[in-house]
């Protein structure tokens, strides 16, 4: 089983960074730059050291149980790819990402059936973070189109979209969310605990980040029904505080993720994953991205950006 496992991610590599190589030598795909690079490569590192791995190495067992939760969200989200195909959207990745981290977890846990209080936090609090939001962009979705970026994607790489999508939406959000799931696993890893400090940092952690993803949501629903104008920019309520108070409260749930690994005794290794993450939330993509997008689309937006921190509520605008 671990052959066959090696050989088959092996296999999925090669092609991937191969087409990586060649897709960068045509300017305009946009495709091979120096960052997307980064997840084969860490990939890559993971999975030579779980090869090399034996019983006797310390943290050869949490590198098993990491490598079966990256085959539990490979074999969802390669279901999800096929999904896509027939469907011709490949959009509905958005609505199965927050899956991809919850799945393995919650399926790592029933295996062993234990159900401790420190396994049932776990579980309900990714649950929860997970099902709502793929509930709401499911429902925000359906009905529509193909997302824009991924139609523009469809229609750059033309014939080969449909084996090049598998690689550039599904296993890049993939390998970035298990990544991303490193304290996640942690917190499975432990194994049967009682409750701590840890646990009540999360549930304060998530509680914050969740008023602030869900809050944000919630409140940009109701102003783009009530709008009369497209070119309006909503600067009340948790919008007055940050720009992307959703994206906010994103990063910070997956600190209380951080938190719930701080029960292994090398769960704080696992931090620079939400650290990671508000990065990538502030300054690495998402907002930055946005930000791009509304200030050419929206002619209020250069004095929403002055009076409002972009990112952190207590940050200065920008």
């Amino acid at each position: 089983m671990r052959t066959a496992l090696a050989s088959v991610a092996a296999l999925l590599w090669v092609v991937w960074v191969f087409a990586l190589l060649v897709f960068r030598r045509r300017p305009e795909l946009r495709v091979g730059t120096p960052r997307e690079f980064v997840y084969p490569v860490a990939a890559l590192v993971i999975g030579l050291l779980w090869l090399v791995s034996t019983k006797a190495l310390p943290g050869s067992w949490f590198l098993a149980l990491y490598m079966r939760a990256g085959v539990i969200a490979g074999v969802l989200l390669t279901a999800v790819w096929l999904l896509s195909l027939a469907k011709r959207d490949t959009g509905i990745m958005d609505v199965f990402y927050p899956l991809a981290a919850a799945v393995p977890v919650v399926v790592l846990i029933a295996q062993r059936g234990t159900w401790s209080p420190h396994e049932i936090l776990t579980v309900a609090l990714v649950s929860l973070w997970s099902l709502r939001m793929s509930l709401h962009i499911g429902t925000r979705n359906a009905g529509h189109a193909e997302d824009g970026r991924y139609a523009a994607w469809r229609r750059r790489f033309g014939p080969h979209w449909w084996w090049w999508s598998f690689f550039q939406v599904f296993v890049m959000q993939g390998v970035t969310v298990w990544l991303w799931s490193i304290g996640l696993i942690a917190a499975v890893a432990v194994g049967p605990q009682d409750l701590g400090w840890q646990h009540a940092l999360a549930v304060v952690l998530f509680t914050v980040g969740y008023v602030f993803q869900v809050g944000g949501d919630l409140q940009l629903e109701r102003f783009k029904k009530a709008r009369t104008d497209r070119s309006q920019v909503l600067d009340t309520g948790l919008w007055s505080l940050s720009r992307h108070p959703n994206y906010f409260g994103e990063s910070v749930i997956w600190w209380s993720f951080g938190a719930l690994g701080l029960v292994h005794p090398w769960g704080w290794m696992a931090l620079i994953c939400p650290a990671y993450v508000t990065w990538f939330m502030s300054a690495g993509s998402a907002t930055p991205m946005q930000e791009r997008y509304l200030a050419k689309t929206k002619p209020a937006y250069a004095d929403y950006m002055r009076r409002v921190p972009a990112f952190f509520p207590w940050g200065k605008p920008q």
